[in-house]
């Protein structure tokens, strides 16, 4: 990098002492002819005019500037304009009724449409024009706009020949007798002013040109200006005021030259696709944005992101990047705040006027305050915000909130904040990005309504599913006499009238989709213990169960899995008083992939998948009969937790080692 920065500057070093050779060589013609001098510095201009618009107009389908592109095809016409006027100067002999006012004419003419060519090139940058091109952002419409200026400079330029060398009405500037006219001075003078405020819409628009771009042609633009002055000043067609004149047109057109011909052969990207660039990574940043809302739908739907990787915007956002327009306007719904030390807006842009219905100089004049709009509700959370982003400097703060907009609506928006590095210039100051979220909130509402129904619907089909068991069980007790079966009925009608009410109290309790398993888990085993207290005094009960929220599609068939494996264990596992241990664990666990041909295997699974949650229950009791797996007609049990596992799309084991041990591998889709 050093290397190639000190070639970059023995490279400046030598076109220096070049140009100052030139301009030497012409300071000496002159001396000795003066028509010479002048005619070669024309020539020079006319030529540099010429190539600038082969450059622009060879790239006029993928040119993203309209400034430099307007410019282009105007110095095609300015060049041909100087041109004739080069050929104009006495001695040439090209225009037989020669006169020097021709002469002048074509000067002022020239240097009219040069002038206001810049004007016209620096309001193509406004906010309005800009949105306007961009909508008509495809290559034929941008080759249409360029064959639509080229065709009215054209007009223009024949409009007024045909005024100088035809019909012979265009004011006269140059009186042989007298000298130049009050039109010729007048002239000048408003030349100088177009130009001047061309400059200033030129500096008002820079964030739209690389930095040493907007410095070239700011400094066209003064020595146009100072050109025209001296050219004016000057009491002849020779003398060291006219002298330098022709030196500050040479090094305006120069100028002009580095900025659009140099700079577009060496780094044409960052010249002719300047604004592309700008609005690819706009489109890059507002694509996080989506992504980041589209997270929270799909977080709140339970679904999960496997297209792709979701990034933060803290992370993404540019938040020490000074130039901030190219890059907001093309984000819609973004409002960037810069802040001072106080807190205060010291610069504002973006979708100001969109979001909150008052103008980015309300909030720069103080006269509407940010804190002002925000609801009252929401304004602790925003203070603490602040409080945390001084408290923490290096570290972005996020969060969501609502505003009232000045016709009363209210919006919901994310803001990023953040202090900026400490650089010269923004020590001490803040940045806030806000997006406008308000159709993501809507959304949410949308889906959490639907969710709700759902979850309405899913609880009072469970609740309706236990009740007709229930009922079922109690018509069938009644066809036995036997009172062992009899018995065995009414503890399964009990279970399930005990599930019922757990899973109705958690329901009433937590009002969503997902309930907390472990509460769930831990209610049913010690209902199962309090109704079996009799036979399992000698029982132990060892629980080791973490907070893992399910889904209800998994919590229930899960619950049912579990009521059925305890009661067994209860019942069989521990005839005459045998005293045991029964061991349930519920955890999350490393993804786990069985292997096809594990012993003691289930239910079918599909190869390589990974699961995430981890259910046993064991028991050290006499053991499972060795005739009986999970595929045995006789063993409906067994069958019912096949299918309950298959159904949740999880696996099992079963062990036989010591006792009892029955392992669940299974993932929860809808947990968030």
């Amino acid at each position: 990098m050093a290397n190639f920065e000190g070639k970059r500057a023995l490279a400046e070093l030598y076109e220096v002492v070049l140009w100052v050779a030139i301009l030497s060589v012409l300071y000496i013609i002159s001396l000795n002819n003066y028509l010479l001098f002048k005619i070669l510095v024309e020539l020079f201009s006319v030529y540099v005019a010429y190539v600038i618009f082969l450059v622009v107009w060879k790239s006029r389908d993928c040119l993203e500037n309209q400034y430099l592109l307007l410019l282009g095809i105007a110095y095609f016409f300015i060049g041909g304009l100087d041109l004739l006027y080069t050929l104009s100067y006495e001695g040439m002999g090209v225009f037989p009724e020669f006169n020097s006012n021709i002469h002048a004419q074509f000067w002022i003419v020239a240097r009219y449409m040069e002038s206001i060519s810049f004007l016209l090139a620096s309001l193509l940058l406004t906010d309005i024009s800009m949105k306007f091109l961009i909508k008509s952002n495809i290559h034929t419409e941008r080759a249409r706009f360029a064959r639509e200026i080229f065709l009215a400079y054209a007009g223009i330029t024949l409009i007024c020949l045909s005024s100088i060398l035809v019909f012979r009405n265009f004011p006269v500037a140059y009186i042989e007798s007298s000298g130049f006219t009050p039109f010729k001075t007048i002239s000048e003078y408003i030349i100088s002013l177009i130009l001047f405020c061309s400059l200033i819409a030129l500096y008002v628009n820079k964030d739209r040109f690389e930095n040493n771009v907007f410095k070239l042609l700011a400094a066209s633009i003064i020595l146009t200006v100072l050109g025209e002055l001296s050219l004016w000043a000057s009491e002849g067609v020779s003398g060291f005021f006219n002298l330098i004149g022709h030196y500050f047109k040479v090094l305006s057109f120069y100028l002009i030259y580095k900025a659009i011909v140099e700079t577009g052969f060496e780094d044409p990207f960052s010249l002719l696709f300047r604004e592309l660039k700008h609005r690819e990574e706009a489109l890059r940043q507002e694509t996080i944005f989506l992504k980041d809302d589209q997270g929270h739908l799909y977080r709140l739907l339970g679904l999960k992101e496997n297209n792709f990787e979701i990034k933060s915007s803290v992370e993404e956002v540019p938040i020490d990047e000074i130039d901030y327009h190219s890059f907001v306007q093309n984000i819609e719904g973004l409002l960037v705040f810069r802040l001072n030390q106080s807190f205060e807006p010291i610069l504002m842009d973006g979708s100001v006027e969109e979001i909150t219905g008052y103008s980015k100089e309300d909030f720069l004049s103080r006269r509407v305050k940010w804190t002002e709009i925000i609801l009252p509700e929401d304004l602790p959370l925003f203070f603490d915000n602040i409080k945390t982003a001084v408290s923490n400097p290096d570290l972005s703060r996020e969060i969501e909130y609502r505003i009232r907009r000045k016709n009363g609506e209210t919006k919901w928006i994310r803001e990023i904040l953040q202090k900026l590095p400490e650089h010269s210039g923004t020590a001490g100051q803040t940045q806030s990005l806000i997006r406008d979220i308000t159709r993501r909130k809507t959304a949410e509402e949308t889906l959490t309504k639907i969710q709700e129904a759902r979850i309405k619907e899913i609880h009072h089909r469970i609740k309706n599913n236990l009740q007709v068991i229930s009922s079922l069980l109690s018509l069938e007790a009644e066809k036995f006499s036997d009172e062992r079966t009899l018995e065995a009925f009414r503890e399964s009608q009990n279970r399930v009238v005990s599930m019922a009410l757990i899973h109705e109290e958690l329901y009433e309790g937590k009002g969503m989709d997902t309930i907390d398993f472990s509460v769930y888990l831990r209610k049913l085993i010690l209902d199962l213990f309090s109704s079996y207290l009799v036979e399992t005094e000698s029982v132990n009960l060892n629980l080791d169960i973490e907070q893992v929220y399910l889904g209800m599609d998994t919590a229930v068939p899960l619950g049912i899995i579990v009521n059925e494996l305890v009661s067994n264990s209860l019942k069989h596992a521990f005839p005459s008083g045998r005293k045991g241990e029964i061991r349930i664990s519920l955890h999350p666990t490393e993804d786990y992939t069985p292997e096809p041909d594990s012993p003691g295997k289930g239910c079918s699974f599909q190869d390589g998948k990974d699961f995430h949650y981890i259910l046993t229950v064991a028991d050290d009791g006499i053991g499972f009969p060795e005739e009986l797996d999970f595929r045995n007609p006789e063993s409906l049990g067994l069958q019912l937790i096949n299918i309950l596992v298959e159904q949740i799309d999880g696996y099992v084991e079963l062990k036989r080692d010591n006792g009892t041990e029955f392992t669940i591998w299974f993932n929860n889709p809808e947990n968030k």
